[in-house]
């Protein structure tokens, strides 16, 4: 750092803050009246900041000619510097006052965002209210660090993820007046099946064809059946008692929680697809990344044994 000289010194001394505010806005419009307004002062006031200014440096700031005011040499080269450290000192402070808030991007499926994480989010808002958080929702893998995302909530085959959050428990679910009409396997015949309609047979063990297999059962071509794109929409049909659904947990624990699902065939259940979270590389070493995912996994942990 360069010494300040004795001079230079004592004219620092004679400068103070709000003079500088009031000579930069003088400079930005060229007008005293103008600068005054925006500063909430008297012209005079104004009028006295530049005085002082130019008393303690020595030299006039602005030319006061027919035409108006315009800076001299002076003037140009102490209003770039007073802008700078305007800026520089008003940025320093908002982060004292208001201490620059953390920011994390996660993506993950539309089931898993609506049915379990967004309902979750104001706890985590209330344990850590300074982290902002983005949910991207989509059935798409992303590329983290080439998308932006800090981390990603994911489903893996059982085996393949290197740290496994917890495994998806898969059940027949429904509506407690639909689930209090069936007491056995055959019962579900009678029922409307409610479909994740899934055309690239990513999940075999969402396939009602799979459970009646597996529950002994014969497909009746007559059964009715609805139709469904987006899981959330199964699991909310399923509430709304328009029939039985295959639930997976921890999707369908808060319904189940709130009695709006009941379990049906319990002792049917299987286990399915394992729950990862996958962390960029350029999100590593971020502290706002590490405590989500550590909120993350106690939420999970609480549903699982709870």
């Amino acid at each position: 750092m360069t010494p300040i000289s004795q001079a230079a010194s004592h004219a620092l001394r004679a400068m103070s803050l709000d003079a500088l505010r009031g000579f930069d806005s003088a400079a930005r419009h060229l007008s005293f009246t103008a600068a005054a307004d925006e500063l909430c002062l008297t012209q005079s006031a104004i009028s006295k900041q530049i005085k002082s200014l130019e008393d303690a440096l020595g030299v006039p700031l602005f030319r006061r000619g027919a035409k108006g005011l315009s800076l001299t040499p002076e003037g140009r080269l102490l209003q770039q510097a007073a802008r700078e450290a305007i800026e520089r000192l008003a940025g320093t402070v908002e982060r004292l006052i208001a201490p620059e808030r953390s920011a994390i991007s996660v993506t993950t499926t539309p089931s898993f965002a609506s049915l379990w994480l967004v309902p979750r989010l104001a706890r985590f808002q209330a344990e850590a209210p300074e982290i902002d958080v983005r949910i991207d929702a989509s059935e798409a893998i992303a590329n983290l660090d080439r998308d932006g995302f800090d981390l990603a909530i994911r489903l893996s085959q059982p085996g393949q993820a290197p740290t496994a959050l917890l495994r998806e428990r898969l059940m027949l679910v429904a509506a407690p007046q639909v689930a209090a009409r069936i007491h056995r396997a055959d019962d579900i015949r009678a029922a409307t099946l409610l479909v994740y309609h899934d055309p690239n047979a990513r999940f075999g063990w969402m396939s009602w064809g799979e459970w009646y297999r597996r529950l002994g059962l014969t497909p009746v071509a007559s059964q009715p059946c609805l139709y469904f794109s987006r899981y959330e929409h199964v699991v909310a049909a399923a509430a709304e008692g328009a029939g039985v659904a295959i639930g997976r947990t921890p999707l369908i624990l808060p319904p189940l929680a709130r009695g709006e699902l009941q379990v049906v065939l319990p002792d049917a259940g299987i286990d399915g697809m394992e729950y990862q979270v996958v962390t960029a590389d350029h999100a590593q070493a971020r502290p706002a990344v590490h405590r989500f995912e550590a909120w993350l996994t106690r939420e999970l942990t609480r549903d699982v044994t709870g």
